[in-house]
Order: C-alpha cells, then structure tokens, then sequence
C-alpha cells in the first residue's frame, strides 16, 4: 500500500507539473507544426505509463494545432487511445470518425483504422473488424511505396503504426483461435519493424511472444523456459521505464505461467536470480502466483485499464483457485464483473469470467449458479467465437463481383456502339453508290487531279535529275581533294629531297676539291651513300603512300623485329656527327606486328628531327621498352625542346602555308 500510495503522490506530481508547462505554453498563441509534433510525441509517451498525462498533452496539441492538420489529427488519436483503454468505444469511435475528414495524412489514418481495429476484436466484432484489417493493409502498402517521402516524425509514427497493427492483428488471431496466423503476425514484427527507438512497442511485442503460443517446434520445459525469459525481460525494462501498464502485464502473464505446478518448480529452481528480483524469493512455491497477480491487479487498478483490471481480477481468481480458496475466487470474478459495467463490451473476456465462475461454483456444489453462468458462457461463445471471416471476406468478394459486372456492361455498351457505326457506315457507303448519277458532275475535278498527278510526277522526274548531278559534283570534289592531296605530298616530298641533295651536292664538290685524307674521304662517300639511300626511302613511302590513297595497296601487316630497321636508321649517323652529335642506338630483341616500310619512316622522320632542334655535343637516342601488351620506340634527344606555352597550343589548328583555307596540327 504504501509503494501506491508513492506512486499516487508522484502521478499528482507529474501531472501539476504538466499542468504548468501547459500554461506556459498557452502564452505562445503562434501556430507551430514542430511544436505541436513534441506536444504529441510526449502524450505518446505517457500512453502505458500515465493515462492522465497522456489525456493532457494529447488536448494541448490539440488546442494549438489549430490550421496543422496532421498533428491535430494525431491529437485525436492520442485521445482516441486513452479513450479505448478506458473502454469508451462509442467516444473513441466518434473520435476516430472525425480524423477522415480532419487529414488526407496517411499515416494517421492508418493509425486510426488500426484503432478501429482494436476496438472491433475487444467487442468481438469479427466482420468489422476484418474490413477496417483490409482497408489499413491498403493504406499501410501505399504509404511504404512513397515511404522515402516521410518526415523524421511520420517514420517514428509509421514504425508504431505498423507494430499495432501486427500486434492487433496476432490478438484478433488469437481469440478466435487461428494459431499459425497469430504466430505469423508476431514473427512479422521481429523481422520488418525496427523498435529500436520505441519503448513501449518493444515491451509489446516482448509480453506477447512471452504470454505464449507463438514459440513452437522444442520440449513444453523449454518453450515455458523462454516465454519466461520474455515476460522477466519484459518486467524489467517496464519498471526500469515506468512503464505501468506493461509493468502490470508482465507480471500477470508470470502469475499464469506459475499456476502450472508441473513447471512451476522448474521454473523457479532455474531462475532463482529473476525470482529474487520479483521480490519473492522467499515465498512458498504455490503462492507465488498469487503474489505476482495482485501486484499485477494494484498495477492496472491504478493505471486505469477497465479490461485488464477485469483480466486481473481473473486471474487472480485462478490462483485462489489453485489452492481451494474459492470463495476468494468468486469475490475476483464478481469484481472483475462488477467493478466497471463498461466490461459488458468485451463480450469474449467477460465470456471467459463467466466459464471460470460455472468451474467454481460447480467445485462449491452451487449448481444453480454453476448452470447460470455456463448459459450465459455458451450464449457468448456463440456469439463471439463464431469466425466471421469468410462472411466478411465473401462481402469484400461480391463487392468485386459488383465492379467487374460494371466493367463487363461498360465492354458490351462500347461493342453495341461499334457495331451500330459500322453499320452507320456500311449505308452510307451503299447509298453514295446509288448517287452513281452525279458522276459529270465530277468530270471536272477527276480531270484536274489527273493534271496535278502529271505534275506531280514531272516534279519528281526534276528533282531526282538534280540529286543526280549533285552527287556527281561531290564525287568529282572528292576526286579532286585527292589529287589535290598526291600533289601537295608530291611537293612535300621535293621540299625535304631538295635539301638532301644539296647536301650531296656539297659533298661531291668537296671530293673534287681534293686535298683531304683517305678517312675523311671515305666518310663522305658513306654520307652520300646515306642521302641517296634516304632519298629512295622517302620515294618509296611517296609511291606507298599514293597506292593506298588510290585503293590500289593496302597496309602490309606482318611481325618482325626492330633491330635491323634500328641498323638502317644507325647507318645515317654520319649526319649526326657532321653536325657535332653522337647518334645512340640501343640494341633491342623487340618484334612488332606493323607495317615494316612506315615504321622504317617514322624512325627517320623522327631521328632526322631530332638531329635538327639538337645543338653541337648534344646526342639523340633511340631504344625500345617492351610491355605486357605493346612495344615503346623512343626517340629522345637533348635538344631545346617546346616552352610551356608551345606544349599548351600542340593540339591548335595551324594555317597550312600552301593553302590559307586549309587548317592542320602540322604534325608529319
């Protein structure tokens, strides 16, 4: 009495305080979404462990969302809780009602339908029920396919909304005795919804799984084993929260567990730790029970639940039942009947009081009572037990029928109207035969679009004459670019010749002169022999060059190694030393596939530039770095090289002297 007596203080505490904070912010008359979003995360909060202060908040929001039509929806919905836990159905049925034309937010209204749900299977109104079931599944599916859309706030709210209605669905499954889709509901949980941010929806689906039926495929000691691990965890995190509700259930699914003397023992010898917590470690086996379901009942008395304060009246009478105390045991049930009329609502509990109060009776030999309440018992049980489910799902199969017939009378209507204008169209096409008369009427016309198709025709004739001879110009423009093309490399090939031969020129004049040593002689013959070789390579890429302009060659592809092209390209090293500048060529064993006649070519062209921009005492080398895949030939050398600003304008378009119109890179 006195921890209650504790817990009544604290509550009036709680609730002034409360009341304080709710005026200070009545001085704030400004509308604020996020503020009126806190108002209601906090009177979801109070919803298991405070129903007073859950009912305070819960208005505050209310009274300042005023044009905020979500929160004060979720208003509503706070309101409408309190009101189902306190068995108010027809106030919170008015409440929920009233959100559908408060809110197009899905969210809420699938917390709503859900409510709905909630309070269809405590009045054991299975039709009802399974519509409200389908329309928040239809909901709750539209709002996972924009769910990335979702505030912060709608997620947490979203992540209840789809633990309720699991949990509402499993406890509707359960009552009416569909064990593989109660457990299915429950598993879905543990599996879909993360409860890591919510408290109380966690110790909901820990007090479920542990008040049993959903552990299936292991021994009855261990299933008993681990629904006890549940509820204890369950207990513990409740009283740790000051969750009171589920504080109160925990320990009343315990009593039940306990009541079995076949396991009882077990179960305390196994967890002697979890029992010296419950405070009762040091109580007698068979009154364990007993104990846990009258703290269970002062609990729920104080938090205010009307039917689980019936349902712990019930089971403590299940415990004095346990050890013959039967009168105690009507006293439980009369009270669980009597205390609050509106338990006449929850037809299936009060269902299950009334068999238990048959049972007792008959043990004290009060027939007359004992037959009473049996009738009463299996009038309930007619009325409650008998699954609606295909009744409503029939409904829901009819309704369908409906829409489909509409469908069907909509396709034989569009196929009625086809067939009256085809046949619309078939006279008229007949009757326009019968007006054969007004054909000299239309020999004027008939005449004119005879012209115009000749017309027509000869204006084809033209145009296909002009695309003709457009085509012969731009063949004839081709042909010429290309001649254009041999020319220019014809003169190309005569500007870098003509040089060469003056060279040979020079050479041969001073072999005339006389007057110079055996070697010096010998060096220039070797020279000329270098220009003239040079000069017949340069022919040859010229007429190679040229048959593959004109499709009269292609490009010789073969595999050869690079060392003797490296040779020939060695034997112009005269050159190099006339101007002062030693020719390094590193021997390789590198073999290409190319074309042997263009890489010959491309070395002299580059060993011949390079031997231009390098100055006396400078070397210019060529070598060869074979890859995995490819072959690198090099041709360095320490000349001047290119500025920064040259490098940067490498790949501009250049004006070709020859030709202003014409631009190139000038590369070779």
């Amino acid at each position: 009495m006195v921890v209650i007596e504790t817990r009544k203080i604290l509550c009036l505490t709680s609730l002034f305080v409360s009341l304080l904070v709710g005026l200070f912010l009545t001085s704030c008359s400004q509308t604020d979404g996020r503020r009126v979003d806190m108002l209601n995360e906090r009177a979801y909060a109070y919803h298991y462990r405070n129903l007073n202060l859950a009912e305070a908040w819960a208005k505050r929001a209310f009274q300042v969302s005023k044009d905020y039509d979500a929160g004060r929806a979720e208003a509503v919905n706070n309101l409408a809780f309190v009101n189902i836990v306190k068995m108010q159905y027809a106030r919170a049925f008015s409440r929920l009602d009233s959100i559908d034309a408060m809110t197009d937010n899905q969210v809420e209204l699938l917390i709503a339908d859900i409510q709905r749900m909630r309070v269809c299977q405590r009045k054991s109104k299975n039709k009802e029920f399974y519509d409200y079931h389908e329309r928040a599944a239809r909901r709750m599916k539209r709002i996972r396919e924009e769910e990335r859309l979702l505030s912060e706030h709608q997620r947490r709210r979203m992540t209840y909304a789809v633990s309720e209605f699991h949990i509402v669905t499993s406890a509707y499954y359960y009552y009416v005795g569909l064990e593989h889709q109660f457990v299915k509901s429950l598993e879905t949980i543990e599996t879909d919804v993360d409860l890591d941010q919510d408290t109380a929806q966690y110790l909901n689906l820990l007090y479920n799984v542990g008040a049993g039926g959903v552990i299936t495929g292991k021994q009855q000691s261990e299933v008993n084993q681990q629904e006890f691990d549940y509820l204890v965890r369950c207990y513990f995190m409740a009283k740790q929260g000051s969750f009171t509700f589920w504080e109160a259930n925990s320990l009343q699914a315990l009593s039940e567990h306990l009541q079995n003397p076949n396991f009882r023992k077990k179960l305390v010898k196994d967890n002697v730790q979890a029992i010296k917590f419950l405070n009762v470690d040091d109580m007698p086996d068979s009154l364990l029970a007993g104990n846990l379901a009258q703290r269970s009942l002062d609990l729920v008395s104080e938090f205010g639940d009307v039917y689980q304060t019936a349902s712990s009246y019930r089971t403590l009478a299940s415990c004095y039942w346990q050890i013959k105390d039967y009168p105690s045991a009507i006293v439980c049930l009369q009270n669980a009947l009597n205390r609050d009329k509106a338990i006449g609502q929850a037809p299936d509990l009060v269902a299950s009081i009334r068999e238990q109060l048959s049972v007792v009776y008959a043990a004290i030999n009060d027939k007359p009572s004992s037959d009473f309440n049996r009738n009463i018992y299996l009038d309930l049980q007619e009325q409650t037990r008998q699954d609606r489910y295909l009744e409503s799902r029939a409904e829901q199969l009819n309704l369908s029928a409906g829409q489909l017939n509409i469908m069907i009378a909509a396709v034989v209507t569009l196929i009625v109207l086809l067939i009256s204008l085809l046949v619309y169209l078939h006279y008229k096409r007949r009757k326009n035969d019968h007006n054969s008369s007004l054909q000299p009427l239309l020999e004027p016309l008939v005449e004119w679009q005879r012209q115009n198709d000749s017309y027509q025709q000869s204006l084809d004739e033209r145009y296909e004459e002009i695309q003709e001879a457009y085509h012969i110009s731009l063949l004839e423009i081709q042909v010429n670019k290309k001649r254009n093309l041999e020319r220019r490399a014809k003169i190309f090939l005569v500007n870098i010749i003509t040089p060469l031969i003056d060279r040979m020129l020079h050479e041969i004049a001073r072999l005339r002169a006389g007057g110079e040593s055996q070697e010096v002689r010998q060096e220039r013959y070797e020279y000329i022999s270098e220009l003239s070789d040079k000069i017949t390579d340069y022919n040859d890429v010229l007429t190679h060059w040229i048959k593959l302009q004109q499709g009269e060659l292609v490009l010789r592809i073969e595999s050869f190694p690079l060392q003797p092209l490296f040779d020939m390209v060695a034997k112009s090293k005269t050159g190099f030393l006339l101007k002062g500048i030693q020719l390094n060529v590193v021997p390789s064993d590198a073999r290409v596939k190319a074309d042997r006649v263009l890489t010959l070519f491309m070395l002299n062209t580059l060993a011949d530039n390079a031997r231009k921009f390098t100055s006396d005492g400078g070397t210019v080398t060529i070598e060869a770095n074979t890859a995995a895949e490819y072959v690198e030939v090099s041709v360095t050398d320490t000349g001047r090289g290119m500025s920064a600003d040259e490098a940067a304008h490498i790949f501009d378009h250049k004006t070709i002297q020859d030709d202003p119109e014409r631009k190139s890179h000038g590369f070779g």
